[in-house]
C-alpha cells in the first residue's frame, strides 16, 4: 500500500493528500490489471476452441500461437489462396443485441482505419479482415485477420539477447532497427491516430539487424483511437484505456496530467530506445504502483545515462524530453522526436554523407534521380535520406564514428 500510495501522490498531483482520496486510488492502482501473456503450456490454451474449424467458410484454423488475457492470437490459411494468416480473436464482454451491433460497429471502424494505416506504410501489420463469431460454446467473438509474419516480437529478441549476454546495441543500431516504426508512427500521428500501447511486444522482428539489414513490424493498432475523439477524464481518475504499465506514459495512470495522444507513443518509444541502448528495462517490475513512481517521478526519470548507457549530451538531452512526466514538455508526435534523435546522432552541418547502391537493382535509374534532387536543394540530411523511399546504404560519419543504414523501398 506504502508504494500504492506514492504512486498516488505522483500521479496525480490535483487530488491533494487526503487519506481517503489517497488511499481510494492506491487500491484502485495496485489491483489495476496488467494484462501478461500466457504460456502455451497451461490448460485451456486455445479458449475459443477454433483449432480445426474453419471461420467464415475460408481460414481453417491451425494452432494457437499465443495469448494473453484480452486475445488469442491463430495461424491460420486462407482456403482459396493456401496463404497463412493471423487471426486475433477478442474476449468480449456479455452484450445485449444492440450493444453487440453497436460494439462490432466501432470495431470495423477500427479496422478500417489500420486499413488505411497500412496502405499508406508498408512497416504496419496489414490488415486483411474484421467481423465476429459465434463458437460452439455459444460465446460472441469480434476478430481480425492479419498479414502472417515470419519472425518474433522484439521484446523475445531483447530478452534472448540479455540471456546470451550480447552487448546493448549502439545508438546507431538503435536507430536503423526502430526507424521503420518511428515511420509508421509518424504516419499514424499525421492522420490525427495515436497508438496508445507501444511496447516491444508490439514490434515485430523480420531481421534484428544483428547480421543483416533490420526489418521491423508494428502491430496491434487494436486500441488506437481517433485523437479528436478522445474523452476528457476528470483529473485525479485512473484511466481504463488498455496499455501496458512497463511503457506506460504519466498521464496513461491518471488523467491529472491530461489526455493520451501521439506524445504518449512519444514516451513509449523513447523509453525502448533506452532499453536497447542499456540492455536493460527502463521501468522495472510488475507491479503496478511500482511502475507508476517510475513512469511520474519528476526526480528519477529513466533517461539512458540513469540506466548506465554511454550517450552524448544531445542524445541524453534528446530522450530526457521524450521521457519528461509532463506531456506538454515531450516532443509532440514521433516524427518531432525521430528528426531530434536523428540530428543528435550525426550533426548535419559538415556530415560527411556518402552514398551507395547497387545499380543493377529495379529502380536505380529513379533513386539516382531522387537523391540528385536531395543534393540539389537545402532538404539533403540524415533526416531526409532516411525518410526517402530510395534503396540506399547510407555512411554518415563523425568524428571517426559511422551510422550505417539501409533503407528499403515499401511496394
Amino acid at each position: 500500500m506504502e508504494v500504492a500510495l506514492a504512486a498516488v501522490r505522483l500521479c496525480s498531483p490535483n487530488l491533494g493528500n487526503t487519506a481517503e482520496a489517497c488511499t481510494s486510488l492506491a487500491d484502485t492502482l495496485r489491483t489495476a490489471p496488467y494484462e501478461k501473456p500466457v504460456a502455451m503450456t497451461t490448460p485451456n490454451s486455445d479458449p475459443f476452441d477454433l483449432v480445426g474449424t474453419t471461420i467464415a467458410g475460408k481460414y481453417d484454423v491451425d494452432h494457437v500461437v499465443a495469448r494473453t488475457a484480452l486475445s488469442v492470437v491463430y495461424r491460420a490459411t486462407h482456403r482459396v489462396w493456401q496463404r497463412s494468416v493471423a487471426i486475433k480473436a477478442f474476449t468480449a464482454p456479455l452484450l445485449s443485441d444492440d450493444s453487440r451491433q453497436q460494439l462490432l460497429a466501432s470495431f470495423v471502424e477500427e479496422g478500417r482505419l489500420l486499413m488505411e494505416l497500412s496502405e499508406r506504410c508498408a512497416s504496419i501489420c496489414q490488415a486483411r479482415d474484421v467481423s465476429s463469431l459465434t463458437t460452439a460454446g455459444g460465446d460472441w467473438v469480434p476478430y481480425t485477420v492479419l498479414e502472417w509474419l515470419d519472425g518474433e516480437c522484439l521484446e523475445i529478441v531483447m530478452r534472448r539477447e540479455r540471456a546470451e549476454g550480447l552487448r546493448p546495441r549502439t545508438l546507431a543500431e538503435a536507430v536503423a532497427l526502430l526507424n521503420p516504426i518511428a515511420e509508421a508512427l509518424a504516419i499514424a500521428h499525421e492522420r490525427g491516430v495515436a497508438h496508445r500501447d507501444v511496447k516491444p511486444g508490439n514490434i515485430f522482428v523480420l531481421s534484428d539487424g544483428r547480421d543483416e539489414a533490420p526489418r521491423t513490424k508494428l502491430l496491434d493498432f487494436g486500441v488506437a483511437k481517433v485523437v479528436r475523439g478522445a474523452t476528457v477524464v476528470p483529473p485525479g481518475a485512473l484511466l481504463s484505456q488498455s496499455f501496458t504499465p512497463s511503457y506506460g506514459a504519466p498521464e496513461q495512470f491518471s488523467a491529472a496530467y491530461g489526455t493520451t495522444g501521439p506524445w504518449t507513443d512519444v514516451f513509449a518509444f523513447a523509453l525502448i530506445v533506452v532499453e536497447l541502448l542499456a540492455g536493460r528495462e527502463a521501468l522495472e517490475g510488475e507491479i503496478v504502483g511500482n511502475l507508476a513512481v517510475q513512469s511520474c517521478d519528476p526526480h528519477a526519470r529513466p533517461t539512458p545515462r540513469a540506466l548506465g548507457a554511454i550517450v552524448g549530451d544531445e542524445v541524453e538531452q534528446v530522450l530526457a524530453r521524450a521521457l519528461a512526466v509532463s506531456p506538454e514538455d515531450r516532443f509532440l508526435n514521433a516524427r518531432d522526436l525521430w528528426d531530434a534523435l536523428l540530428a543528435a546522432l550525426v550533426a548535419q552541418d559538415g556530415a560527411d554523407i556518402q552514398i551507395t547502391w547497387d545499380a543493377a537493382e529495379p529502380g536505380a535509374d529513379d533513386a539516382l534521380a531522387e537523391v540528385e534532387g536531395l543534393v540539389g536543394s537545402d532538404r539533403l540530411s540524415p533526416t531526409s535520406l532516411l525518410a526517402s523511399s530510395v534503396p540506399l546504404e547510407l555512411n554518415l560519419q563523425r568524428e571517426g564514428a559511422a551510422f550505417n543504414h539501409m533503407t528499403e523501398k515499401s511496394t
